[in-house]
């Protein structure tokens, strides 16, 4: 419609402005914007790195940490930065829900997703129920922290850089007006948020004790470790996840111990359906040898079962926060990364085929990483004699020593003292097909042989039973005192080199006095 004197269009009523004042949100609301942007960025980028150091039908990366990835400890990124995130976004979603208007696509997908990485995290850290729950909260996790909400936040990042980004710090000023009553009621959720993820700060909680019961003494050489009253010592049992066989990576260990004042006796017990015996064994073939070996360095198909328990020699308080993490790196251009620790760390790693026919658990420590050895940060307690190694000869094309008889191989290895070295007469009485052990193996003496074990494979379950002197006196292991408390972690393998099931839950070794 026209003017009827000028003939000119009307002129337009000037619309009220909808851009929203600064300071219209309350301050926590505007102080968790940014607080969320941040943690969400550090959870992504070490997230892509903890993917990529998964296991090899999990990571797109085959267990290789890319370049261009964050190396190191991400562990203890990751996990400080989920707390932030998770108490700020229940905060966050609080005063967002309160305030009337319209609900953005783009606000749903960001607390949503964020709701579902809270609810998917607990079973991560703490993995029960079926292995197909953990294997679904795992995707899930995955998928909605490294692709949902990256993509949604740049959305909302790139609209508000946009259209608003005239008021975008204005009305979101972090420090404009600041409630500190508002900040006073967030610290609280911040640390409850803590205590749940952090093995139960601040203090360890009494359900993750092994509590070990004193026994009377009786002579050294006549204790039998499968004869001990194990139904009366209390029970601990430990979920662990994400390595390679199991029940989609998932198994329960179960502990029980008793000591006498001089030595301490572990019964730990765990389900796995194969007994598997064997490290790159040799395979004779009409035309000579094939070494039984699927991947260099990784192998998870000609291997033996394991199983680990973890003790710092001294107090470590990010040992009690986080666990095995503290001494996890991912990158170094290792698959699965390398341990590393600026202290001490007594490991108990009893091997299905390379110690236990000789009634041993190989005793080694952690500390700092020498990336001249192999592996890194991993090292052997020093020993006299024994042990063992690998059965092959120097340019690797056959076995470097045949059994010299019937009884000289023993649940996957053969026997030092009955180890012929190979000569060609010997191999051609071999018939084609015939297994021989990959390794060559004799107990060890000295600080390396201070764990003895016998062990039991039944009906899909594994009954392992460990022994060792309350202290040996060596710098390289923990002192156990009666009446003390020894933090610890576990884990175990399937037929895999590297990816074993862990836990993130630390777990206390209580001696009754």
């Amino acid at each position: 419609m026209t003017n009827e004197n000028t003939g000119s269009q009307p002129e337009r009523p000037i619309r009220p402005n909808k851009r929203r004042p600064a300071g219209r949100y309350p301050y926590l609301f505007r102080l968790l914007h940014w607080v969320l942007a941040a943690t969400l960025v550090l959870l992504v980028a070490s997230g892509l790195s903890l993917h990529a150091s998964a296991r090899p039908d999990w990571s797109l990366f085959s267990g290789r940490l890319p370049p261009f990835f964050w190396p190191g400890q991400v562990h203890l990124v990751h996990l400080p930065a989920a707390i932030l995130f998770s108490a700020s976004l229940v905060a966050a979603s609080w005063f967002y829900f309160r305030r009337k208007g319209r609900r953005r696509p783009t606000h749903l997908v960001l607390l949503g997703g964020g709701l579902l990485m809270i609810l998917s995290a607990p079973l991560l850290l703490n993995p029960v129920g079926p292995g197909l729950l953990y294997s679904a909260a795992r995707g899930m996790h995955a998928i909605v922290g490294l692709v949902v909400l990256p993509l949604a936040f740049l959305w909302h990042l790139l609209r508000g850089l946009g259209r608003h980004r005239r008021v975008l710090v204005p009305a979101f000023h972090p420090w404009k007006q600041p409630s500190f009553r508002q900040l006073a009621a967030f610290v609280p959720l911040v640390l409850v948020v803590a205590c749940l993820v952090l093995c139960g700060l601040p203090v360890s909680p009494p359900w993750r004790d092994l509590v070990v019961r004193r026994i009377n003494p009786a002579e050294p050489d006549r204790v039998d470790m499968t004869t001990l009253p194990w139904h009366e010592a209390p029970s601990l049992g430990i979920e662990l996840a994400n390595g390679i066989g199991f029940d989609r990576g998932r198994t329960e260990v179960s502990l029980r111990a008793f000591h006498d004042g001089r030595e301490l006796f572990v019964l730990a017990e765990w389900f796995d359906p194969r007994e598997d015996r064997q490290y790159q064994p040799w395979e004779k073939t009409p035309d000579g040898w094939r070494h039984l070996v699927t991947i260099a360095n990784d192998e998870s198909v000609y291997y033996e079962d394991k199983f680990g328990l973890v003790f710092p020699t001294a107090p470590d308080w990010q040992f009690e926060r986080f666990g095995c993490a503290t001494y996890c790196h991912v990158g170094g251009g290792r698959p699965y990364g390398y341990k590393s620790s600026e202290q001490i760390v007594d490991v108990w790693h009893w091997k299905s085929t390379r110690t236990d026919p000789v009634d041993q658990v190989d005793d080694k420590y952690w500390w700092k990483a020498d990336f001249s050895a192999k592996p890194p940060g991993r090292y052997g307690d020093p020993k006299e004699d024994g042990g063992y190694k690998k059965n092959a000869s120097a340019d690797g094309v056959h076995p470097a020593f045949l059994p010299d008889g019937p009884t000289a191989v023993k649940q996957g290895i053969i026997l030092r003292d009955q180890a012929a070295a190979y000569t060609l007469e010997a191999a051609a009485q071999i018939a084609p097909g015939t297994i021989i052990p990959g390794i060559v193996a004799s107990a060890a003496v000295g600080d390396r042989g201070d764990l003895s074990c016998r062990s039991q494979h039944e009906a899909g379950r594994w009954r392992l039973y460990i022994r060792r002197k309350l202290n040996t006196g060596s710098q390289y292991d923990v002192a156990f005192v009666p009446g003390g408390k020894h933090p610890f972690s576990c884990a175990a393998f399937d037929h895999s080199s590297k990816r074993h099931a862990y836990g993130f839950s630390v777990y206390r070794l209580v001696l009754e006095p």
